[in-house]
C-alpha cells in the first residue's frame, strides 16, 4: 500500500529557471545551473528507485510503501528517500544514488564516483543511511509512535539498503575485506528481500509469526509517521544572493512577486492578498502560497 508519494520538485525547478534571466554574476548562474542539474539528477534517480519499489509493493496487502520523507529532530534532519514496512514491523530504510560513470568501493569501504576518467572520493552513503535510521528509531521512540501488543511496545527491526541505477557499475572489493551486500541495483530489491527472508531460521520465522500484525495496525502507524514530514522550504534568492527589486532585477518589469517563494506574480493575486489583510498581514503570495498562509 502507498501511503506517500515524493513531494513535487517543479515548483523549485521553475523559480530556479526563472532565476537564470535575471541580471546575474557568471559565479550566480553557474551555481544556479548546477543546482538545477543536481535536483533534476536526484529526481530521475529518486522516480526510478520508486518505480521499482511501487511495481512490486505499491498495491500490496503486506508492505506499506512512503517515498521522499524528511524528519526533524532535535536540531538533527533525516531525508529519508523511501521506506518498506512489511507486517513483521520490519523497517527497510532506502537510499537511492545516481553514479553516472559508475562507483568504485575500496577494500578499507571508501567510497569512489568515476567522472572524467578520474575518481572522486565522496562520502559514504551506508554511513549516511546508518545516520537515517538512528534518527528514525529515535523520532519513533520519541515520539511513541509503535503500536503495542498485550501491553508491550512492538519492537521493530531496520534494513537499510543502497539503491544505484541497474545502468550503473559497481566495482566492489572481496567481502571478507569490506561487506558491500547493502549496495544493490535497484531493479533487485524486491528478489534480495525475497531471499533474506527465505534465509531466516525456522525459529525466527516463529518469532516473526508472533508478532504479526494487520495491514491495518502498519497503516495507521505509517500515516502517523508521515504527519511529521517537514518538507524544506528554500528561500532561493537568499541562497544565490540575489537582491531582488520589483521594477529593476525583474527581466519582464513586472511590479509583483511572492513575498513566500519570489515567484512573479500578477496583479490580481496580489491585490487579492492586500485585500484580505487579515489572512496575509499585508503581504503579496501566489496562489500556491496562498492555499498555504489559509491553512495556517
Amino acid at each position: 500500500m502507498l501511503i506517500k508519494s515524493r513531494d513535487s520538485k517543479e515548483k523549485d525547478l521553475k523559480l530556479l529557471r526563472q532565476l537564470l534571466k535575471y541580471n546575474l554574476t557568471e559565479e550566480q548562474r553557474s551555481s544556479i545551473k548546477k543546482q538545477i542539474l543536481i535536483l533534476e539528477k536526484g529526481l530521475k534517480t529518486e522516480d526510478e528507485a520508486a518505480y521499482y519499489i511501487n511495481f512490486y509493493y505499491e498495491n500490496s496487502k503486506n508492505w506499506i510503501v512512503i517515498h521522499d520523507l524528511r524528519l526533524e529532530l532535535k536540531g538533527k534532519v533525516a531525508q529519508i528517500d523511501h521506506i518498506l514496512i512489511n507486517r513483521f514491523f520490519d523497517i527497510y530504510v532506502l537510499e537511492s544514488k545516481f553514479y553516472k560513470y559508475g562507483i568504485k568501493i575500496t577494500d578499507n569501504g571508501e567510497f569512489e564516483v568515476f567522472y572524467k576518467n578520474k575518481s572522486i572520493g565522496i562520502p559514504s552513503p551506508i554511513e549516511q543511511n546508518k545516520r537515517h535510521i538512528k534518527l528514525l528509531a529515535d523520532f519513533i521512540d520519541s515520539y511513541d509512535l509503535l503500536p503495542r501488543r498485550a501491553g508491550v511496545k512492538i519492537k521493530p527491526r531496520f534494513f537499510s539498503y543502497i539503491l544505484i541505477s541497474p545502468n550503473s557499475t559497481i566495482k566492489r572489493p572481496p567481502k571478507k575485506l569490506f561487506d558491500t551486500s547493502t549496495i544493490i541495483k535497484a531493479d533487485t530489491l524486491e528478489a534480495i528481500i525475497d531471499k533474506q527472508i527465505d534465509k531466516q531460521s525456522t525459529i525466527e520465522c516463529l518469532g516473526l509469526a508472533l508478532k504479526t500484525h494487520t495491514l491495518s495496525d502498519i497503516e495507521k502507524f505509517a500515516k502517523k509517521l508521515v504527519s511529521f514530514h517537514s518538507p524544506i522550504n528554500i528561500n532561493w534568492f537568499k541562497k544565490f544572493n540575489i537582491k531582488l527589486t520589483k521594477n529593476t532585477d525583474n527581466p519582464k518589469n513586472k511590479k509583483y512577486f511572492c513575498a513566500r517563494c519570489k515567484c512573479d506574480i500578477s496583479e490580481k493575486e496580489a491585490f487579492f492578498c492586500w485585500n484580505n489583510k487579515e489572512i496575509f498581514k499585508g503581504k503579496a503570495y501566489c496562489l500556491a502560497c496562498q492555499r498555504y498562509y489559509k491553512k495556517h
